[in-house]
């Protein structure tokens, strides 16, 4: 009775372990995808400007103010998930706020270049 008693309660405590690691598993989950998706809106938003920048059209401050706090957004939800990608992010808002600032080597230094912000979104989205 007392071994049935002891089993019993060592059963209850691995499910509510199991359940402690699953509810963890869940919230983790939720943060990486409203963390993707506010990496996806910044990525989205600077790729159809660029594009525009490549196209021709002259460059709008009101947008580019508007891509660094996506990207600043987009830093919050991460710092929790990926400190180095949110610290990234806040710079790649840095960017957008004066870009007259950076020059190639400090972007390339910073690891902010659109290419390697889309490959660290990426690798986040495959964790």
């Amino acid at each position: 009775m007392v071994q049935s008693l002891m089993a019993f309660t060592l059963f209850d405590k691995a499910l509510a372990v199991l359940g402690l690691i699953r509810n963890k598993k869940k919230k983790r989950t939720e943060k990486t995808d409203q963390a993707l998706r506010a990496l996806y809106a910044a990525l989205v938003k600077t790729r159809s400007y660029i594009s525009e920048l490549e196209a021709g059209k002259p460059r709008v401050r009101k947008k580019e103010f508007a891509v660094a706090r996506l990207w600043n957004a987009a830093s919050v939800p991460l710092r929790e998930i990926d400190i180095g990608l949110a610290e990234r992010c806040f710079e790649k808002g840095g960017y957008w706020m004066e870009p007259d600032a950076w020059d190639q080597k400090r972007i390339e230094a910073k690891g902010i270049a659109i290419e390697s912000m889309f490959e660290a979104t990426r690798q986040l989205l495959k964790k």
